[in-house]
Order: structure tokens, then C-alpha cells, then sequence
């Protein structure tokens, strides 16, 4: 199957989805976004007479068909026919990855409605920013119980520059005679979205630490006796202990009975449990710098700080 094919499979997949939800939505852009999508895949008769039969159905039926799409999604089956490594690539549980890292950021200069075109960042799924389809990963996201989807509208991205070949539908603003340096505009779905417990969950980190368990970023890391133990004692005892940037002296100070009694060398003993440290955090989580750690100071590093409470 050449690339051509491949990328309509996973659109006509893809736009099942999206219908379904809209028409459980009852949203009323139904044949506006319907048709915009025709267009912009060339979908053959076939496929569009299977999407035109979801109208057809009542919203438990779709939330059945919904729910099975999604799962295949999920677990990445729907690309067994797939060999194109970009599109394998986007696999759901990097776009998820993405999006949890991302997410509260975005929200803060954006809020709840995700237009999904490229100049307001789709980098919130990936480093591709001509992808716009990422509808399905908000639905399975939802799936997850990571966010609630509450509108699917079709809407008109800013006028930006095309600066390679669109992928989508595109108007040209008067004056352009062609694609390569003109300002265009897409077609693009815009979802309203309200995240979950859940999802706040994966994205504060939850910083804590007792009796040799290290909890951060939903999971809980096993720390050893002996001095890494010593160190998450003292640096991750409460917030304000967690937000100083600690010398490695001042740390040695915290060691019941070897107060001032080091030598000017034992700041390897504080580099050292630190590297340690950040290993095994990296081993389940991923993060391979929680701690922030030279050979004068260490800390945790700010970006992983545990929102203040309310």
C-alpha cells in the first residue's frame, strides 16, 4: 500500500470517529463538517455511504462504535497495514505523551478550546506541525478519562503563510497567484474540552517523599537506606524544602552527627547519591533531571516544583 492509500485509510478511520462524537454531540455542523472532510481526503463512495450509515444510528449504537474504534486506536492495531514511518510515528501513546506534557501550558495561553491548526501550536501532539488531525486523540483521550469532550465545531484557522504544500482544504486571501509564499487558511475542527481529576494528576508532579518512597509523577520510586535516602529527607520534607537550592555542605549539616565534621572532597557524596537519584526517578517516570545537581549545590529542578496548595 503506497503512502497515498495509507494516509486515506487512517483518515477515513480517523473521520468515523469524529462523526460519531459530533453526531452524539449533536452538534449542528454535522454536513458542514462532513463534507469538508470529502474534500479534503477524497474519499471514495464506499467509505462515505459506511460514514453516511452513522446517521443513522442512535446514540448508545454510537457510543458502541465509538468506544470499539477508540480501543483499536488505543492499542495502536489500526496500523498493522500502516509502513509509513511518520505515520507509525504518531502512534497515540506518543501523541498522549505530547499532550500530557504540554497540556498545562497550552491551557494557560489558550483555555479549554484546542483549535487544532498549525500557527496555534499542534505542537501540543508532536514536533509536526502540518498534522491537524488530532481530533481522535482527544476522543481517546477521552476514552481514558483523562478529558471530557464538550463541543466539535468546524471553524477557519488565522491567515498564515504557506510555506509548503497544505494538507488541507485552503482559501487564498486576495492578491496570491499561487501556494508556495501565500497566506492561507484551513478548515480545522475546534474542540472545547474540560480536563479531569486525572489528567491534573499526571500533569503537577505530586512531589513527596516518605519511608523510602519517592512519589512523583504518578509513580512511587523505591529509595534505598544510606544516604540517597538522607537526601530525599531533607531536600523533599516539605515545599519550602523543596524549592531551596541547597549547598552541599548545608546538606551534610542535615546528617544527625556529622554536623561541620566533612571534608572538602565529601561534596561527591551529595553529587554522587544525586545522580543516583535522578536514575531511578528516570527508570519509571522518564524525567532523567528532577534533581538539579553541580558540584556546590543541589536542588529540585524548578519546572517539577509541586503546585502551592489553594
Amino acid at each position: 500500500m503506497n503512502n497515498d492509500n495509507q494516509i486515506k485509510q487512517l483518515a477515513f478511520f480517523f473521520d468515523k470517529l469524529l462523526i460519531a462524537k459530533c453526531l452524539i454531540l449533536e452538534e449542528d455542523n454535522f454536513f458542514t463538517l462532513f463534507d469538508s472532510f470529502i474534500e479534503k481526503y477524497n474519499l471514495d463512495e464506499s467509505q462515505i455511504s459506511e460514514i453516511r450509515m452513522l446517521e443513522k444510528k442512535n446514540k448508545v449504537e454510537l457510543g458502541k462504535l465509538l468506544e470499539k474504534d477508540l480501543k483499536t486506536f488505543i492499542s495502536g492495531t489500526y496500523t498493522k497495514s500502516i509502513t509509513n514511518p511518520a505515520l507509525i510515528r504518531y502512534s497515540y501513546q506518543y501523541q498522549k505523551n505530547t499532550f500530557i506534557d504540554h497540556i498545562g501550558e497550552y491551557l494557560k495561553r489558550y483555555g479549554m478550546k484546542i483549535p487544532l491548526h498549525p500557527e496555534k501550536d499542534t505542537k501540543l501532539f508532536g514536533e509536526d506541525i502540518d498534522r491537524i488531525t488530532f481530533v481522535e486523540t482527544l476522543l481517546a483521550l477521552e476514552q481514558e478519562g483523562l478529558i471530557e469532550v464538550l463541543s466539535l465545531r468546524l471553524g477557519t484557522s488565522k491567515p498564515h503563510e504557506a510555506t509548503t504544500t497544505p494538507i488541507s482544504p485552503v482559501t487564498l486571501l486576495p492578491g496570491s497567484s499561487d501556494h508556495q509564499n501565500a497566506f492561507i487558511t484551513h478548515k480545522v475542527p475546534i474542540v472545547t474540552i474540560q480536563i479531569t481529576r486525572k489528567l491534573i494528576a499526571l500533569i503537577e508532579p505530586h512531589l513527596s517523599y516518605a519511608s523510602h518512597k519517592l512519589s512523583f509523577k504518578g509513580k512511587e520510586v523505591f529509595i534505598p537506606d544510606g544516604f540517597q535516602n538522607s537526601i530525599c529527607l531533607v531536600l523533599l520534607k516539605n515545599i519550602k524544602t523543596m524549592k531551596k537550592e541547597w549547598s552541599w555542605m548545608d546538606v551534610l549539616d542535615q546528617q544527625i552527627g556529622t554536623e561541620g565534621n566533612y571534608e572538602d572532597d565529601d561534596w561527591r557524596k551529595v553529587y554522587g547519591a544525586g545522580l543516583e537519584i535522578n536514575k531511578k526517578v528516570a527508570i519509571e517516570t522518564g524525567i532523567k533531571d528532577l534533581l538539579d545537581i553541580n558540584k556546590k549545590t543541589i536542588r529540585v529542578t524548578p519546572k517539577y516544583l509541586p503546585f502551592p496548595e489553594k
